[in-house]
């Protein structure tokens, strides 16, 4: 009896043991600062005016909510779709205030960012760049752009 139960309480400690290994994931050590620089990536992909550079920066799995449109844009094709337009319009975004919130292999980036475009005029938005480590880099999983509902 008293080996049966030692040898159930050896098999479930082995068992639960490589349960957790198993779903136990390394963290990506990082910081505000390399969060905050995924945005100043983002924008200069924007200046290169090439719109599948741009769309590199998202996740396969991804959604983008712009700030110029309706249609939420899910597949890569869609996105590309978005900045053809988009980067017709020369912009060129910088962030007015952001909070930054990190946690293991994914973070957060909101608040508010401006776009300068190239016939002077500026688009005032409110912002979320939500990013996943994915082994090698971070990419946007979802971005939410929408313009700023009163006027200053």
């Amino acid at each position: 009896m008293k080996s049966t139960l030692l040898i159930s309480v050896l098999v479930l400690s082995l068992t639960l043991t490589g349960t957790a290994s198993a779903r136990s994931e390394v963290c990506k050590r990082t910081s505000e600062k390399e969060i905050a620089g995924l945005f100043d990536r983002w924008n200069a992909s924007l200046q290169t005016g090439d719109p599948s550079k741009v769309v590199a920066n998202y996740a396969p799995r991804s959604i983008l909510l712009p700030t110029l449109s309706n249609t939420p844009r899910l597949t890569a094709q869609e996105k590309m779709d978005y900045f053809v337009g988009f980067l017709k319009k020369k912009p060129v975004g910088s962030i007015d205030m952001r909070m930054i919130e990190i946690d293991c292999n994914s973070a957060f980036d909101a608040g508010l960012y401006s776009f300068k475009l190239g016939d002077g005029n500026t688009i005032k938005a409110r912002y979320t760049f939500t990013y996943k480590w994915d082994g090698k880099t971070w990419l946007i999983t979802s971005h939410h752009s929408s313009g700023m509902p009163e006027k200053e």
